[in-house]
């Protein structure tokens, strides 16, 4: 029960003994003008041998205990309330706490994937370029005919190597490198995103309407935004399954203000119930989106497929 609940409860027991006050005296008044007692007393003198004159006696006793049952139970609520009011304000504080955490956690990524951005292009990147020039050198040396025949079989299979590996740290790379943080450059970046993942996924029809309002952004909801369409699409790509994805980025008014408005459907293969709850993916995009005060839904569509989107406040 919330906080604003407790205070109608309070507000209507006010006006309740305001009109119990009222009832009393107006009965108060009706007894004074036909005499009750005295007619009681003559009433009930035609019955002394059932003792029926102290019957009065025994409601006014009776009146007493439920006054003071009453006042007990009200002292009981009074410290309920307060408890419950108390409570509600420390899962308040303990709400904002860990979105401030939530939020201190993601920019704590953000750092690590750059840092392992570069260690991957300055390092790994630069010996393996090495390492493709030196099997290309051999390679080319194969018209020596004191080379043995061996070693330009090695060699082609160093290169090969190499150069997968070589693929592979630029995927690593363009997963890792860090979101767009220039609002001038938020649009584009997503626009950008979509393309090298449709270049993985050739099969798969795109329909996309990504409205140029990143203006609007926020440092903090533009890396929300790139993240949460990256986390979607790879999550489509590793086990949707989808023939067919729609991507929708725009900006709506309603009575909550202006509100930044992300939806992502496939029609792939859906997935259960309890993952729209604990799975990794779902979990780690819900943060995001919690992290910036928006709202996160994801849902089974009718036919098939699934349905993500998120509303954030801007």
């Amino acid at each position: 029960m919330k906080i604003k609940e407790f205070w109608n409860i309070r507000k209507h027991s006010q006006r309740d003994a305001a009109v119990i006050t009222v009832v009393i005296s107006l009965i108060y008044i009706f007894i004074l003008w036909i005499d009750l007692a005295e007619t009681l007393t003559n009433w009930f003198a035609q019955y002394e041998e059932v003792q029926l004159d102290e019957v009065p006696f025994l409601l006014l006793l009776i009146a007493f205990g439920m006054a003071w049952f009453s006042r007990r139970r009200m002292v009981e609520l009074n410290n309920e309330i307060h408890l419950r009011v108390s409570a509600e304000e420390k899962i308040m504080q303990l709400l904002v706490q860990n979105k401030a955490l939530t939020r201190h956690v993601l920019k704590i990524q953000e750092a690590e994937r750059l840092h392992l951005a570069r260690d991957l292009h300055d390092d790994i990147g630069q010996y393996l370029l090495a390492i493709r020039l030196d099997a290309s050198a051999l390679n080319l040396s194969k018209k020596d005919q004191n080379l043995h025949a061996s070693t330009t079989l090695y060699a082609k299979r160093i290169l090969a190597n190499a150069q997968h590996i070589q693929e592979m740290t630029r995927t690593l790379m363009r997963r890792l490198r860090p979101a767009p943080t220039s609002s001038q450059d938020c649009t584009a970046a997503i626009s950008i995103l979509i393309k090298e993942w449709h270049e993985q996924q050739p099969h798969i029809q795109l329909d996309i309407n990504v409205e140029a309002c990143s203006s609007l952004f926020t440092e903090q909801i533009n890396i929300t935004i790139y993240r949460f369409i990256q986390e979607a699409l790879t999550n489509i790509s590793k086990h949707a399954d989808a023939l067919n994805v729609s991507i929708s980025l725009k900006s709506i008014s309603n009575e909550r203000g202006r509100l930044l408005c992300i939806e992502i459907i496939d029609d792939g293969v859906g997935f259960k119930a309890e993952e729209t709850s604990y799975g990794m993916g779902i979990i780690g995009m819900r943060e995001r989106i919690d992290a910036v005060n928006g709202t996160f839904i994801a849902k089974n569509n009718i036919s098939k497929g699934v349905t993500i989107s998120a509303q954030i406040p801007i």
